[in-house]
């Protein structure tokens, strides 16, 4: 090959490893705005929620199966919204501690936020059960709505 092949060999390579990045940046954008409107509707739910609740506490006419039907559809909501959060995690090669649920590097041995080991055969995983020995009673931590940002670190930075 001459000079000139390989420097056309090379440009091609780079072109597609910046088309590849570009293309994971967009995907990620795309889950971002949906997350976004995700937590725009779950907040919306709530306040509909709270509204109906105290309008018909005061009327006293609470109906539970309408109370029911909105707490099942914000579960719902934020269910979609856990995975929305796990793929945009899965594709920003972060780790889900298994016990406090924060995100962190692909590399960290131990979780930043509490120091659990990273379980790397469950990758990605934000609701595993962390196995507890019988004799000890460990002060368990409430459960996140999904991966929490821990600090700066765990957002998804674009390179």
């Amino acid at each position: 090959m001459s000079l000139f092949d390989d420097v056309i060999v090379n440009v091609a390579a780079a072109v597609d490893e910046v088309n590849k990045k570009t293309t994971q940046f967009v995907d990620r954008s795309k889950v971002r705005v949906a997350s976004a409107e995700l937590r725009s509707k779950i907040s919306a739910q709530f306040e509909t929620l709270g509204r109906y609740v105290y309008d018909t506490t005061v009327a006293g006419t609470t109906d539970k199966e309408v109370v029911d039907q909105y707490v099942s559809e914000i579960t719902a909501l934020i269910g979609e919204l856990k995975a929305l959060q796990e793929a945009l995690l899965k594709t920003s090669g972060k780790i889900i501690c298994q016990k406090c649920e924060c995100a962190n590097s692909s590399d960290s041995l131990f979780c930043k936020r509490c120091g659990n080991t990273l379980d790397f055969a469950n990758l990605y995983t934000a609701k595993n059960p962390v196995p507890q020995p019988d004799n000890v009673e460990a002060e368990q931590e409430p459960a996140a709505e999904a991966a929490p940002e821990c600090d700066d670190e765990t957002k998804t930075e674009e390179e």
